[in-house]
This record gives structure tokens, sequence and C-alpha cells, in this order.
């Protein structure tokens, strides 16, 4: 008997027993699929939708092509634009308030992306169509072979957390270490097709909805599966339990309200990872119904690992029915792992370009102007890649615990930006980034907003980009890392010693400090 309340308690339990990492990987899958972390603002929702409701263009006269492409993105999301409610009024004119919103007004970075590009070069005299083809097809590229692939993945490590107590982050990455990336993103993108198109029909949307709703975990268990064969095994799973499903998804509606309430928080900490252990609770006994039936293909779904008792411990993957890739190396992500001096090295200059492509398109999408950033003139931010550095050699005991380590990153980042700021003002008399009148700055130097930013941009380097950055080093030969470094150390250096002399200034870059609190401080404490 299909029992809503048995299931949901079975999938709290599994929820607790491997807790971090539920809520590391809805965390990701959110990230990676454009999906709203925390939300400050009615109208801002990065769910890329499966059903495409209505596009169009109805504003013939607009003052731009920025707001044609505008509206056409409103047309394809299926919402109208709204007024912005601000969170925090006039204090959210920083990053954060930049990306929430105007980067998320549109719910695509593609397409601000190509706005600015449409704005700063073009100066919106391009025709509109341009920008929305080459959007449109950008972000269905990523729709087809990123959002639809890692939901398989985000599929797979739920499945095997319901039995496995120390199941991994890295299973969001199963498809494309398995070398099914094609196979699975056509598959999805033919139970999508379907669904979409059923959904024309208007009746027929919400039962092919849930005839598909197997999909993702049939896929997930089985990869060698045929297209075909995993559509037609959803719909002969799905027969007599549809209207159990749509009840059981009607159950958690209580937790979507109380995510709207607490701004999208009490989904990512608890609802979400809580609400998939509880879909694969149900997956899994309508699997086992199927079986005692005997419906067509249903031998397919062989992964007997994935059934019996809890086990302490990780699915043994040496048993499972498909080999990795060779590129498999590649996508295992251990973020525990140890990193060597010249991996450090690296990890710092990489992640320091990263943080000045960061604040070039960043100031990019904000003013429509492409400035070089920071106080040294190499395409580098070093204060970024000391933040990594510090925290994944001075953080690394608290990697296990994310919460723990969210928070610390947060201090650190804090000393690290608050200290070069001091810096910066006594040797060059000149400020390279000023908070004054943001929402809980400390003398203009450090902000909320800055911080709770910089600490989520640490779990993504530390979780996922360094173990990632660190696996391609280690394909290097030890002598070229070292001639890397060497280089990379020494062109910093003379950076270092030209920008001390003649920094990096100007429009959009710095802004002169005319009376120095610190020197008058220094002063009179000479005195």
């Amino acid at each position: 008997m299909f029992s809503r309340v048995k299931l949901k308690k079975e999938g709290k339990t599994a929820f607790y027993r491997n807790w971090k990492a539920c809520i590391i990987v809805c965390f990701i899958y959110t990230v990676l699929i454009g999906g709203t972390i925390i939300s400050f603002n009615k109208h801002i929702d990065l769910d890329y939708r499966d059903n495409i409701k209505s596009i169009r263009i109805n504003n013939i006269d607009a003052d731009s092509n920025s707001d044609i492409v505008n509206e056409f993105i409103n047309g394809l999301k299926g919402t109208e634009q709204k007024e912005e409610v601000q969170f925090i009024s006039n204090a959210t004119n920083g990053v954060l308030a930049s990306i929430l919103n105007n980067i998320s007004r549109s719910g695509s970075y593609v397409f601000g992306f190509l706005n600015a590009i449409n704005q700063l070069l073009f100066k919106d005299h391009i025709w509109a169509s341009i920008i929305i083809i080459i959007g449109a097809i950008l972000s269905l590229i990523y729709w087809i072979f990123v959002s639809k692939v890692i939901e398989v993945g985000y599929a797979r490590f739920f499945l095997e957390n319901k039995k496995y107590t120390k199941t991994k982050a890295n299973k969001l990455l199963l498809p494309y270490r398995l070398g099914k990336t094609t196979h699975v993103a056509y598959t999805m993108f033919l139970k999508n097709l379907y669904t979409i198109l059923w959904g024309i029909t208007i009746v027929g949307g919400p039962i092919k909805y849930y005839s598909y709703y197997l999909v993702p975990y049939i896929i997930a268990e089985n990869p060698n599966m045929k297209p075909k064969d995993v559509l037609r095994l959803s719909k002969d799973m799905m027969n007599g339990y549809k209207w159990e499903m749509f009840k059981f998804d009607l159950s958690f509606l209580g937790y979507h309200l109380l995510g709207l309430l607490t701004f999208n928080i009490s989904n990512l900490a608890f609802a979400t990872p809580y609400i998939n252990c509880s879909k694969v609770e149900a997956y899994m006994f309508i699997r086992e119904m199927s079986k005692t039936k005997g419906i067509n293909n249903i031998d397919l779904l062989k992964d007997t690992n994935l059934e019996g008792n809890v086990v302490i411990g990780e699915y043994p993957l040496y048993e499972y029915m498909l080999k990795e890739s060779k590129a498999q190396h590649y996508f295992k992500i251990n973020y525990n792992r140890k990193y060597s001096l010249t991996d450090l090295i690296l990890l710092f200059f990489i992640i320091s370009c990263i943080g000045y492509l960061w604040e070039v398109l960043l100031h990019l999408f904000q003013y429509g102007e492409l400035v070089k950033r920071g106080t040294l003139q190499g395409p580098w931010l070093p204060i970024y890649g000391s933040g990594a550095l510090a925290m994944l050699v001075l953080l690394k005991p608290f990697r296990k615990n994310p919460f723990i380590y969210f928070v610390l990153s947060m201090i650190v980042c804090g000393l690290i930006e608050y200290g070069t700021s001091v810096y910066l003002e006594l040797v060059h008399h000149m400020s390279w980034w000023d908070y004054h009148g943001y929402f809980l700055n400390i003398n203009g130097r450090v902000c909320l907003e800055g911080l709770l930013l910089f600490a989520t941009g640490g779990l993504i380097a530390t979780y996922i980009l360094a173990p990632l950055i660190a696996n391609f080093l280690d394909k290097m030969g030890k002598k070229l890392k070292i001639v890397l470094c060497i280089v990379l150390i020494s062109l910093l250096v003379f950076d270092f010693c030209y920008s001390g002399k003649r920094p990096n200034t100007g429009k959009g870059v710095t802004n002169e400090i005319t009376t120095s609190k610190l020197d008058t401080y220094i002063k009179s404490k000479s005195k």
C-alpha cells in the first residue's frame, strides 16, 4: 500500500543519516541549474522551467533592444514583469544586490551578459533578434547538456543515499564520469519535449507529467537503457500511481510556503533534501511493486545494490553495471584532499584570475563599462587567491562541517578584505572599494552582503572548483608545475614592484581619499 506518511518518515530518516552531504548536493544542484539560492525579491526566480508557456514580444516601441530582450525572456519564462521590491531599500547597491536586481532581472546569466555586450559595443543599435537567438541557443545547450544531465546525477545521489550512509556529492557528475552524457541528455530531452507537447493539450499535461515522473530515477539506475524503453517503463510503472504521486507532491506544500517566508533558506537547509529523499522512497516502493507485477522491461532495473537494509559506507562502485570512462578522474571530487605546495600556488593564480574576470564582468553588467580592476597591471586580483588559500589551508579541519566552514570563511575573508583596504589607504591614499551606505558595513571596508558572497564563493571553490582544478594539475609533470610556479611568481613580484609606484587607478577603479582617518590617527599618536 502506498503510504505517504510511511514514505515521508523513511525519507526524513535517510536525510538525517547523511544530512550534510544532502544539503551540499542540493545547494550545488541549485547553483548549477540556475536556481534561486536566497530570494530577497518577489519576482526573481532563476528556475529553468520545463514548460514554455508563452513567448511574446509586444513592446515594439521599447526604449532599447535590451528592453526587448528582457521582455522576450519574461515571455520565455511565462511570467509578467513586475515592479521590483527592494529587500533593504537603498542599502543594496552592492555586489549581491547587483546580481539579484540587475543580472537576475532577466533570469539568465547568458542573456544578461549578451545584453551588456549589446549596450557596451553596439549602444543598443544591434538587432535584438541576434541577441535573442544567440542567448536562446546557448541557454538551450546549457539546459540540455548540463541542467538535465545533472538532474540525473541528482537522482543518482539520492538513490544511493537511501541505503548508503556515506554517499558523496560527486554522484552529481556520474553521467559524465560514465561517458553517458549525450545518451542521458537525449533521454531527458525527449522526456521534457513530450511533456511540453502534451502540455499543449492542457488536460494531457498533468497526466503525462506524472507518466514520465520516474524517468530521471530509471536512467540514473541504468544509463544503458534505450530512451524509448526508459519512457515506456516510467509510464507502465506509474499506472495506478499518478494520483497518489500528485497527492504526495501536494503534501509538501507547507514546506514550499515556508520557503517563501524564509527567503528560500528553509528549502536549502531542510525541505529540498528531505523532499528528494522522500521521492526516492516513493520510487523504490513503486519499483518493488512493479517487479511483483512483472511489467514489461522491469528486469532492466537490475541494480540490486540499491535494495536492502541500510549500509554504513559508500555504494560499491566496482560492482556497478557500468565502468567509468577515461575522463572519470577529472570529475572525482574529493573536497578533503591534500594539496601540494605547487598545487596551492597554481590554485592561487587561477582563482586570482577568476576573481579578476568576475569583477570586470560585474562592472560591465552594472555600468556598461569595460575597465581593468584591481591595483595591479596583470589580469589577477590576489585578494581572491589569498582568500581561497586561507580557506583551503587554515580551515581544512572544518571542511566536513559546511555550516561552520561558511561562517569561518566570512570571518577570514572579512579580515583579509579589511586589512587590504587599510594597507591600500595608508600606502596609496586611495580606495579601490567603498561600502559606505551598504547594509551592515564596517568603516566602508567590508559589508555583510560582500562577505556572504565571498563565503559562498569559498564553498564553491573548496567543495567543487579546487578539487576539479587539482585533478587536472595532477596530470601535469612536477617539473612543468615548478616552472609555471617560478614564472608566475616572478611576474607577480614584478607587477607588485611596478604597481607599488604606479598602481592601476582611474574612473571605475579608485576613489581618492583626501582626508585619511588613518593618517590623522597615526599623526595624533606620534605627537
